[in-house]
């Protein structure tokens, strides 16, 4: 008989965001990033060690022996684990559940324990058991009585300010003699893990050479670098360009190699089983971790600092937040967030590779079907820094899962599609959905003004026809040269009266445009890249070159005709091109 203990932690992107404030979320993500893992310091190993349990958590290949914990993942807030005795499991979950409780007591968690004959029996017990606790009311500690006082940002019962939470409170905070108890130990967390200056959380997104160099800011308002070229622009625009991006990425594949893993594996061979979801595992937080950092580097190499503080390190516009399994969030500054996202969505797939070939080599050598490697897809939402972050996280991931439908649609869900990314732009705090916000905002009398996402580069065959970053910035660069045909004032002119409702005066703009151009290769290069903006299921109707007319399910499952643009989208890309390689006050004029 086998037993199995599963645990995962959930709604993570909510708990970070709870309290809105920047120390809070950096304070949360840390503590997460210590919840789970096979480090010494990790608290997983602190319960194992408190409870005197018997683990292969640090050596995966320890001999088996009776009442051994044997772990198939212990990676980014969740942990599987098994045992062929049931006393060391109980322990376990009961002395985990009531750590959990007391250090995260707001955090969404689930856990299942399970028994079966062979371990794929137990494991698929324990899966179904965890779907069901999802949907299981989870008490959150303390429980407030109608009389209790409140936190007003949160709306969870107060508890007083301990000493550690004092320190890290600033002064302009000090009305605020309680918070809640979850906040409360993030601020205690802040101060004891001087959280200030170094996390080990951050020194996951900074390169080797790098480590004990980089400042990450924590106060968005006096430390973040918003425009990079001070010297050049006066205070009114500098003002003006206080814009940032939320950036969510997330892997895809995972499901397709849990199940090659799930087939390939005999369910008779124990730890073959459980070496082949450990390697799996731990290979994915490798690649994750190492295109994170290939990507800080390429950003430190763009912006080139050259002033460093007094302990010697300079500042980067960017701010981690999480980093766990195939999972990442940053803040960063809104003319390099396009450029972290791609960059790293490049090296994701190119390190993914690496890490998985022992996987595919000792576990997956008949799975010749599957592609050697995962990609991820995500979302940049820009926003003013001032914006609330409790209006931010469900719409970055909105913006991820729509970039992930785009991935799906080259080879549907049977193989691996090509990275991709979403993105969008949001000028006021709101709470609608990301559905709602674009019907209101982007979809002008039945003209979809934007795509908002794209693929990530254009290498694969069955990419050609479709809609790339490559493509809208060869547009964008067209668009800013001197001779242009449509410039992006004239673009931006377009949109403008396609909100208006005047789609003839925007279509007499273009045209008037490509009349007056003298540039023939221009106009020739121009009307080559917008048939390749043109989907392949689209029925032309439009007279424009720029619009085309696309079959679409609307609320009531009914198919409808839309009329669809890129317009949106190449304003955004050409607002948010890097500061130091454009001319800004002619690129962000109008804002």
């Amino acid at each position: 008989m086998i037993y199995v203990y599963l645990f995962e932690a959930k709604s993570i992107q909510k708990f970070l965001f709870n309290s809105g404030k920047l120390k809070d979320v950096i304070s949360a993500s840390e503590r997460l990033d210590r919840l789970i893992d096979t480090s010494k310091n990790s608290i997983l190993a602190q319960v194992l060690h408190s409870a005197r349990l018997e683990s292969d958590l640090f050596d995966a290949n320890m001999a088996n022996q009776p009442g051994l914990i044997r772990f198939l993942r212990c990676k980014g807030g969740a942990f599987y684990a098994y045992c062929e005795q049931p006393e060391p499991l109980q322990k376990l979950r009961s002395l985990w559940t009531l750590t959990v409780s007391q250090l995260f007591p707001s955090l969404t968690v689930t856990d299942a324990l399970e028994q079966a004959e062979t371990l794929i029996q137990a494991m698929d017990k324990g899966h179904k058991a965890l779907a069901a606790s999802r949907n299981a009311p989870q008490l959150s500690f303390p429980i407030a009585p109608a009389i209790a006082e409140r936190y007003s940002r949160t709306g969870n019962a107060s508890v007083p300010l301990g000493d550690l939470a004092k320190r890290a409170t600033h002064a302009q905070e000090s009305q605020d003699d309680s918070l809640d108890f979850e906040t409360e130990k993030h601020r205690q967390a802040y101060q004891s893990f001087d959280l200030r200056d170094a996390a080990a959380l951050q020194d996951r997104f900074t390169p080797e050479s790098h480590i004990g160099e980089i400042y990450y800011p924590i106060d968005f308002e006096k430390e973040f670098d918003f425009d990079g070229s001070k010297e050049s622009l006066i205070k009114s625009k500098r003002e003006a360009i206080k814009d940032m991006a939320l950036i969510h990425i997330d892997g895809n594949g995972l499901g397709l190699l849990l199940m090659a893993l799930k087939t390939e594996l005999s369910a008779d061979d124990v730890d073959n089983y459980r070496n082949g979801f450990r390697t799996f595992s731990e290979a994915l937080n490798v690649a994750t971790e190492k295109a994170a950092k290939q990507s800080t580097q390429e950003l430190l190499e763009t912006i080139k600092p050259e002033t460093r503080d007094n302990k010697g390190r300079f500042t980067l516009p960017m701010r981690p937040v999480v980093l766990g399994g195939d999972d990442v969030t940053l803040f960063c500054r809104a003319d390099l967030a396009l450029q972290y996202s791609r960059t790293f969505c490049k090296h994701f797939k190119l390190e993914s590779e690496q890490a998985l070939k022992p996987l595919f080599e000792h576990f997956l050598p008949k799975s010749t079907d599957l592609l050697p490697y995962i990609t991820a897809s995500g979302g940049v939402l820009f926003h003013k820094a001032s914006h609330p972050f409790m209006q931010s996280h469900h719409l970055v991931e909105a913006l991820c899962d729509q970039a992930k439908t785009l991935t799906k649609s080259i080879y549907g869900t049977g193989k691996v599609g090509p990275a991709a990314l979403a993105m969008y732009r949001v000028s006021n705090a709101t709470q609608l959905s990301f559905g709602e916000i674009t019907e209101t905002s982007s979809v002008h009398h039945r003209v979809e003004m934007g795509m908002q996402s794209y693929f990530v580069e254009e290498e694969a065959e069955e990419q050609t026809h479709k809609r790339n970053f490559g493509l809208l910035g060869k547009l964008c660069a067209l668009s800013m040269e001197k001779d242009a045909p449509v410039s992006i004032a004239k673009w931006r002119q377009m949109a403008t009266h396609i909100a208006l409702d005047d789609m003839e005066e925007a279509k007499r703009i273009y045209h008037r445009c490509i009349e007056q151009c003298k540039n023939e290769q221009a106009k020739a290069q121009l009307s080559e890249l917008l048939k390749r903006f043109v989907p392949e299921e689209s029925t032309q109707k439009s007279t424009a070159p720029w619009c085309w007319t696309v079959e679409k399910e609307n609320q009531y499952g009914e198919q409808e005709s839309a009329q669809q643009t890129f317009i949106n989208d190449l304003l955004i890309f050409a607002h948010y091109q890097p500061a130091k390689t454009v001319n800004l006050p002619d690129c962000r004029e109008n804002i």
